[in-house]
């Protein structure tokens, strides 16, 4: 007792003796900053390594203040991504510069180098991760030193070819990025050692499915030489660990690697270039810089980021001696000695022994912890089957232990039917990933995992999830459960799709609307001139025969730039009562006599009141394209059907068709039981020229025409098929209950008497429509806008008896021209011509007070026509 009281007084005499010598006050320095300034993302393996590194690097540096930023390049590689980065340096440290600015390869160099007088003036800078590293990269700037990225491929092939005596085929593997083609280079210059030892071939570009089918293929005496592969051909990113990983499960080839965060992932070893390594090293760099040592005295360190390194599960799948290793090198995976495996059972013996101690010591406080922890457990319990959010719960190897009613709610499957079941059962392959990344890189702990999914229900149905999947941990850090955490966004995500097709088909529209404007503006030269000089030319000669050919010809761009505008919306002539029920009959009256005989053709109407508001030719068209995609679905025959009924539908069930207004429709359905289409077209089977018939079998135009005619006539159309089953288009469009209204015949032209004045842009058009008209016996005066028009028709007021006025002109259009001289004369009569249909801004030109129309192209009889139409009512 007496001895411990004499320690006990030692040590508060140590204490109180320390504390007298301290001083009254410390000024604590600022402390260091340092920036870490990375090319790539977060998460991509070989720049957490070199973070990782670095952070090693810098650990003999106390109060340090590290920042890390990325400028994902891999994804974003372009100049705004670059010039959104610099506002946000600028915004983070524009004012607090750092001390020290590490950049981990070749972007992040570049960009600091650019942006070193508005950003880090002044700031001495490490760079690490440098391929192909020469002084000129540097572009003589000072107060910058680092790491060059150092790759040994002939080190790797020595060792590869020496383990692998009977190899006598090398494949080597690289995509063609930036680094990839360096890399590639770098190996062929290495090749000619090796040429009287192996023949050798390098991968294609292609996609990574393609490199696995290649791999697999490859014969028995191959090494499979795996240097960087992070993008394919179709531009898809894919780490390097995951690359190696699902190359080791397309082959049982040895494969060799270049970079260390490849060991372990299917890769039997070599000449490693380490991430971590670099980066180690940039810190130390960085540590001396904080410490006070000029950054110009600093050399660039070269040749110091390799090491030799096998793994030893692949050294003992290929029968490999460990005695042939060389001296000193790396071996993970090696298996635990028995001594190790003693040393843990004392050590949890122990371990065990003093929690038992304890445990009876705080046995009562436990009592009272365990009653608060059960009533937190069950408000938590409750929480969780009320949640929205579907929740399960596994254990580390993924086997379903709990699942919430929300779960059963979004899967289908009940919890008697999901407890026991591997999750990957339940929502599919893409949830293993968690597992078979702690599998194999032997990880105890880990962050979150987040992605969506796209799952199948239970009764066979789609379930998009965004899901993230989180580990809960023991007491010892282990992984004892995994927490998947999904929010249904089917919904959500099909209305992103419908949002997406709907704003990427309005573009085109926009632009096939344009295109066949100024088309029409030149066919209406073409065509006119042709068909007006016809007449002009002797009967049966060569330049009658040559007018009427280029007249059909003519006439047959005239009906593309028609389906253009269709697509466009912009096509719809007339707008009367038609009956889809007699336009279905008139269709299948034609196809019986013209469709082959081993087609059977039916039509059920399940309404007698399918009328609709619109143009009866563009709703026959829609109905006649349909008939013969769905003909040309069968040729071995099949059925082919037609359906109408009247439906009504609410704001809620048009979300997916943004324009559409509720109320009720005509539902108008085509169904055939042919080939089918598959679901990559399914999304692109509307736009112009886009077709999967053979050349000369289809322009493509057919259904964007569909699409268009739709459109125009404020509907929706959708479409639902199976592969060998058939497809079904199901258009809808707003009923009417107005009767069809008879049709009467059109007068023949006639010939007549006036002035008109014609306001076109296009020369060729103001001289044709001149021509025409002098011939038909009036007097014209031409404008090329609205301007001219104006100042024309103020000088000679109530001169021209009828105004013929294009709709899209350069400076004001045909409507603002209108308005103009209506201002002059409030009874002026003017009629609209376009290349445009006789909708939208078209049919608001019309309303607003002129009494005819004429469609671009024309002919002769139809501008005549329509003149005449037009000064026929005039009052007297």
């Amino acid at each position: 007792m007496k001895a411990l009281r004499l320690v006990i007084l030692l040590v508060l005499t140590a204490i109180v003796a320390a504390m007298l010598g301290l001083p009254s006050a410390v000024v604590a320095a600022p402390p260091s900053s340092v920036l870490i300034l990375n090319s790539y993302d977060q998460g991509y393996s070989w720049t957490d390594g070199e973070v990782a590194g670095i952070r090693s690097g810098l650990d003999d540096v106390s109060g340090v203040q590290l920042s890390v930023e990325y400028l994902d390049w891999r994804r974003f590689p372009s100049q705004q991504n670059l010039d959104q980065v610099e506002k946000l340096l600028q915004t983070r440290y524009g004012v607090s510069r750092p001390d020290v600015l590490i950049v981990t390869d070749n972007p992040a160099l570049d960009f600091a180098l650019d942006y070193r007088s508005s950003l880090f003036a002044g700031v001495p800078i490490v760079f690490c991760g440098i391929n192909d590293y020469r002084t000129s990269l540097l572009r003589g700037a000072r107060d910058v030193t680092g790491v060059a990225e150092e790759i040994d491929p002939a080190g790797t092939l020595r060792l590869a070819l020496r383990l692998h005596a009977h190899a006598n085929y090398v494949y080597v593997i690289t995509d063609f990025t930036e680094a990839g083609l360096a890399v590639r280079q770098t190996i062929q210059s290495v090749v000619p050692e090796f040429k009287d030892r192996a023949t050798f071939t390098f991968s294609p570009d292609a996609t990574v499915a393609g490199v696995m089918d290649a791999v697999a293929k490859l014969p028995s005496g191959t090494i499979i030489l795996a240097a960087p592969f992070i993008r394919d051909r179709d531009g898809v990113f894919i780490d390097m660990p995951e690359f190696t990983a699902e190359l080791a499960r397309h082959t049982s080839l040895p494969i060799y690697g270049m970079y260390e965060h490849c060991l372990g992932q299917g890769i039997v070893g070599g000449v490693l270039t380490s991430a971590q390594l670099e980066g180690t090293q940039a810190g130390e760099l960085a540590t001396r810089i904080l410490a006070g040592e000029p950054t110009g005295s600093m050399p660039v360190v070269t040749q110091l980021s390799t090491l030799v390194a096998f793994d030893w599960r692949k050294v003992q799948a290929f029968d490999i001696p460990v005695s042939s290793l060389p001296v000193g090198a790396t071996v993970i995976n090696r298996p635990v000695t028995i001594l190790d495996t003693n040393r843990r059972l004392v050590v949890f013996t122990v371990v065990v022994i003093l929690l038992l101690v304890l445990g009876i010591a705080f046995l009562a406080i436990n009592d009272v912890r365990r009653e608060r922890a059960e009533a937190r457990a069950l408000r938590l319990a409750t929480a969780i089957e009320q949640a929205a959010e579907a929740i399960a719960i596994t254990d580390p190897d993924g086997v379903v232990t709990y699942i919430n009613p929300a779960f059963e709610h979004a899967t289908g499957f009940p919890d008697v039917e999901s407890r026991g079941r591997n999750i990957r059962g339940l929502l599919g392959d893409e949830v293993t990933a968690p597992l078979e990344r702690r599998e194999q890189e032997h990880l105890t702990t880990y962050d979150s995992w987040k992605k969506k999914i796209t799952s199948v229900r239970k009764d066979g149905s789609l379930v998009e999830l965004d899901l993230t999947v989180s580990p809960v941990r023991g007491p010892g850090g282990e992984v004892a459960n995994y927490t998947y955490v999904g929010r249904d966004i089917t919904q959500e995500a099909a209305l992103e799709e419908q949002l997406r097709q709907s704003q990427k088909l309005e573009g085109i529209g926009l632009l096939a609307g344009g295109v066949a404007h100024d088309f029409n503006n030149i066919l209406t030269g073409i065509l006119g001139y042709a068909n007006m000089l016809e007449p002009d030319a002797a009967p049966g000669s060569t330049m009658q025969e040559g007018l009427h050919v280029i007249q059909q010809a003519a006439e047959r761009a005239a009906e593309l730039t028609k389906q253009l505008l269709s697509f466009a919306r912009r096509g719809k002539r007339q707008n009367i009562t038609v009956d889809l029920n007699s336009t279905i009959l008139e269709i299948v009256s034609l196809l019986t006599r013209t469709i082959n005989k081993n087609i059977t053709v039916t039509e059920h109407f399940d309404t007698d009141q399918a009328t609709v508001l619109g143009d009866p030719g563009q709703l026959q068209q829609i109905v006649l394209n349909l008939a013969i995609n769905g003909r040309d679905a069968m040729p071995q025959g099949g059925n082919l059907t037609f359906r109408t009924r009247r439906q009504r539908l609410n704001a809620e069930q048009l979300m997916p068709h943004p324009g559409a207004k509720p109320g009720v429709f005509v539902a108008l359905s085509v169904s055939d039981t042919g080939i089918g289409i598959e679901k990559k077209n399914l999304r692109r089977i509307f736009e112009p020229f886009f077709t999967t018939k053979e050349a000369g079998q289809g322009t493509g135009m057919g259904l964007a025409m569909v699409y268009g005619i739709v459109k125009a006539h404020q509907g929706f159309i959708d479409v639902a098929s199976e592969i060998d089953k058939g497809t079904t288009f199901t258009v809808y469009v707003p009923a009417t209950d107005v009767v069809p209204a008879t049709a009467h015949a059109a007068g023949l032209p006639r010939k007549g008497h006036g002035r008109i004045l014609i306001v076109d842009d296009e020369e060729v058009v103001r001289k044709l429509a001149r021509e025409m008209l002098r011939r038909a016996g009036y007097d014209v005066i031409t404008a090329t806008g609205t301007t001219e028009a104006v100042a024309w028709y103020r000088a000679h007021p109530h001169e021209a008896d009828l105004v013929i006025i294009d709709m899209v002109m350069p400076g004001k259009d045909g409507q603002e021209c209108f308005k103009a001289l209506k201002a002059i004369d409030a009874d002026v009569r003017a009629i609209l011509s376009t290349g445009y249909g006789l909708d939208g801004h078209a049919q608001d030109t019309l309303d607003a007070g002129m009494v005819g129309y004429v469609q671009k192209p024309y002919h002769m009889e139809d501008l005549v026509t329509a003149v005449a139409d037009a000064l026929a009512d005039r009052p007297a």
